[in-house]
């Protein structure tokens, strides 16, 4: 069965990436205006959660996670890791690490982590923990990035398009999935900036292309 997609802003932004973050199994998003969480809520077929980290807009820059836990950085303030705590029926748990954009840094789905060798050896026990799946450490096209570079559900990954055949495979393999590389908003290679999917739908970026979003069915759904 074929997923649904759709185009969206952030408040005039097409990196939709930037200010949310979404699995199967929950939807953050900053506050932003009320059409979008609507939009948002009818897609994912699940209220967002709309919350700063500490106190930063950018939301799907700041954290990452799965169905067992979710990741946020040790700049996040007392209320918000409440309101993170009370709300979502997930494991919150800060890291305390100098490294903040953990969307960027981490690439996880219900079955596997990719994370970046950036983070220290207690980070990644962290990561393990909180996580709970087996967790990789790499770059990707050199790169630490690897949250940046992919967008990765547990039926499917969409890749920048400097990722080597070689990684590609080895991508579909540790996280159980199809793979495509492709693009958004009319040719931004960072995908992860301006694209959020789960299993079942996707929301791209409003400046992403007819052919964009046709890789990004075939990735995904």
């Amino acid at each position: 069965m074929s997923g649904k997609i759709e185009r969206f802003e952030f408040d005039g932004s097409s990196n939709i990436g930037a200010f949310s973050r979404v699995t199967d199994h929950w939807v953050l998003q900053s506050p932003s205006n009320e059409p979008t969480t609507r939009g948002l809520a009818a897609l994912f077929e699940k209220q967002p959660l709309r919350t700063t980290i500490g106190q930063s807009t950018l939301v799907g820059f700041l954290t990452a996670g799965n169905k067992n836990g979710i990741l946020v950085p040790h700049i996040i303030l007392d209320e918000e890791i409440d309101l993170l705590t009370q709300t979502l029926d997930s494991q919150i748990l800060s890291l305390d690490s100098k490294l903040t954009a953990l969307g960027n840094l981490i690439l996880a789905n219900d079955h596997a982590a990719l994370v970046s060798p950036d983070f220290s050896k207690s980070d990644l026990q962290t990561i393990r923990d909180t996580l709970a799946v087996e967790v990789e450490v790499r770059t990707l096209a050199d790169s630490g990035l690897v949250g940046s570079y992919c967008v990765v559900t547990n039926k499917g990954l969409l890749a920048h398009t400097d990722i080597s055949e070689d990684e590609l495979e080895w991508l579909g393999s540790f996280f159980s999935v199809e793979t495509e590389v492709g693009t958004i908003n009319c040719g931004v290679p960072y995908v992860s900036i301006g694209l959020l999917a789960t299993s079942h739908a996707a929301a791209a970026g409003f400046e992403t292309t007819g052919p964009e979003l046709m890789r990004i069915t075939e990735a995904f759904f």
